[in-house]
């Protein structure tokens, strides 16, 4: 993603991918299957999910016995729809330097992948609000490390330390959700030389240094679990979880590279505009207050005021 009209513009360092994480414990108590790694596997779907979170849900008045079936935070709030199949931002946003000519947050194709999103919590209840999240895991903890979620979708950096859980691990594929095409966000990290860097040489030569086997290889240790792109250091990286089975976390890798699409934050202009407005404007969603068809239409409307500004 970093070569543009044959001119490469960054190195990449380390590649996140979005998995699926599950609590082997929870689902030995439930005596649920566990979740494949195979990304062909056409039986794991979206709907089957639901169907294996509702086992694996307990609501309870204690706090301390209640635990949600998954946790469902596929890339940023902008880009989820995608998962479900509907196009957020016009095609020529990815040729046109990430500036959309159109968007359709408010079309019913996007209101309906929120509304099956937003139906985890809502309907389903196999999810966890974020209040929720917060009471048993502090205001940036994760509920799934406190042991109180069955499946947690989300960036690869989550398994990163995987090895310090206080229950096993297992690591599988995100379902199928409705886009035969995408199913992992992917965040590739590139190294850059600055264009009027005084020692474009030198810092060249730090880049191929930092992406050699040996030393990728060592950011695993030290880090607990950084994803390499040294293909060479990707099989120690697989082999780095204990109690995790190195072919499901290459299966998920090599599966979740196929199905991935970079994620609209390295891709779309003044992102970060456009991110804090998603957060602030989404929250009165996912506190239960008001409806996706209420607060769309809001969004669309402001995002396009960021867009022309």
């Amino acid at each position: 993603m970093y070569k543009v009209k044959d001119r490469t513009y960054g190195i990449p360092v380390n590649m996140y991918v979005t998995l699926m994480l599950y609590n082997k414990d929870m689902f030995d108590a439930a005596k649920v299957p566990y979740p494949p790694s195979d990304y062909e596997d056409k039986s794991w779907t979206f709907d089957k999910m639901v169907e294996d979170a509702k086992k694996l849900t307990v609501i309870s008045d204690d706090i301390a016995k209640t635990q949600y079936g998954v946790d469902f935070t596929w890339a940023e709030r902008d880009n989820r729809p995608l998962y479900f199949g509907a196009e957020p931002y016009s095609e020529d946003t990815w040729t046109n330097g990430g500036v959309p000519s159109a968007t359709h947050f408010d079309s019913p194709e996007v209101i309906a992948a929120y509304n099956k999103l937003f139906g985890l919590i809502f309907k389903e209840k196999v999810s966890p609000t974020t209040e929720w999240s917060k009471s048993v895991a502090g205001q940036n903890g994760d509920p799934f490390v406190a042991g109180k979620i069955g499946m947690s979708v989300g960036g690869s950096w989550n398994l990163a330390g995987a090895n310090d859980f206080p229950f096993k691990v297992g690591v599988a594929a995100v379902p199928w959700g409705g886009n035969d095409k995408v199913r992992s966000t992917l965040y590739v990290d590139p190294l850059m030389v600055l264009k009027g860097s005084k020692h474009p040489k030198e810092a060249f030569e730090w880049i191929k240094y930092l992406v050699t086997a040996d030393v990728q290889e060592k950011s695993i240790e030290l880090s607990g679990g950084n994803p390499p792109v040294n293909t060479q250091a990707a099989e120690a990286y697989y082999q780095h979880f204990e109690g995790v089975d190195p072919q499901d976390i290459k299966n998920v890798y090599e599966g979740a590279i196929k199905y991935g699409f970079e994620s609209y934050n390295h891709l779309i202009t003044n992102y970060s505009q456009i991110n804090d407005m998603f957060i602030n404007e989404m929250q009165p969603i996912e506190s239960g207050h008001k409806t996706v068809e209420e607060v769309m239409p809001t969004i669309q409307k402001k995002l396009q005021e960021i867009i022309k500004r």
